[in-house]
């Protein structure tokens, strides 16, 4: 019986084999979260090119290129973040794949509330390139998610701006508290910086307004150092695709050390390339 953190102990039902994985936000796009178990490198992946077909209760497919690693097979990053992203995954579901010959794996998806999904998810999170031609449907049947999409992303422009100008705002206010002898702030003026307030989501993982990250953040996942204003480092996973720019693994981490609560007013300073300062205003100071 084989187990590691991403995917769960490989079972048989008969002659079909199976295998689970527990989703969960940090660890998404991991190799260990995107690895086949040696068992099914002969049972599913019989032809090539390489790729398996991830088919749900729904009757909807997708198609993952695969490639070898490690005397098996790795579930190549964009079809998996797409399989993610079409089924707006990531808040601890339960997934089990089960081999169904032909280089199919059928997936059953429970939500962290133990229920199965047996339809897809009606609010949409995902872009507006994603594609609905493998859901076997009246064509009308497609217009109301583009239909929320363009409503969904209107929402949001309008709260991004609204929290904004809060933001600007509250660094005002931080900047008037600050402490005369930090360290950085003589500087702060001149290097770039963003801010936010700390909600429930933020405490988990930190995303990158758009607009600072397409101006000042790599365009690609790195490692990030975070120090406090003191100089005590932290390294934190930047991680970047077209749609998310967000601060992951390590974030979780840095925020308990810090004592970060919902409500607290965080800046970020970027003090070099793959370096920035934090500093906090906590909703009890306020």
């Amino acid at each position: 019986m084989a187990k590691n953190r991403a995917f769960g102990s490989i079972q048989q039902d008969k002659d079909k084999a199976s295998f689970f994985k527990i989703l969960a936000y940090e660890d998404l796009w991991s190799e260990s979260m995107r690895f086949i178990p040696h068992k099914f490198k002969t049972s599913v992946c019989k032809n090539h090119p390489l790729k398996v077909i991830l088919k749900v209760v729904w009757g909807r497919s997708w198609t993952v290129s695969l490639s070898s690693f490690k005397g098996s097979y790795l579930m190549e990053k964009k079809g998996w973040e797409k399989f993610l992203n079409d089924n707006k995954l990531g808040d601890k579901e339960f997934l089990t794949f089960t081999n169904e010959g032909n280089n199919c794996l059928s997936v059953s998806i429970f939500k962290k509330n133990c229920k199965e999904m047996l339809t897809p998810r009606k609010t949409t999170i995902i872009s507006s390139s994603s594609s609905f031609s493998n859901v076997k449907k009246e064509e009308m049947s497609d217009v109301s998610p583009i239909i929320a999409e363009g409503s969904r992303r209107g929402r949001k422009e309008k709260k991004e701006r609204a929290d904004e100008e809060e933001a600007r705002k509250k660094s005002k206010k931080m900047k008037k508290k600050a402490d005369n002898n930090n360290v950085y702030e003589a500087s702060s003026s001149l290097v770039p910086t963003f801010s936010f307030t700390i909600k429930p989501s933020k405490l988990i993982v930190a995303a990158i307004p758009q607009d600072f990250a397409n101006d000042h953040m790599p365009n690609e996942t790195t490692k990030f150092i975070i120090h406090d204003p003191n100089g005590k480092p932290w390294d934190v996973v930047y991680y970047y695709t077209e749609g998310q720019k967000l601060f992951s693994s390590g974030w979780r981490i840095l925020a308990r050390k810090y004592g970060l609560a919902v409500g607290d007013f965080c800046t970020f300073r970027l003090i070099k390339r793959r370096e920035m300062v934090l500093e906090v205003i906590h909703a009890s100071q306020m």
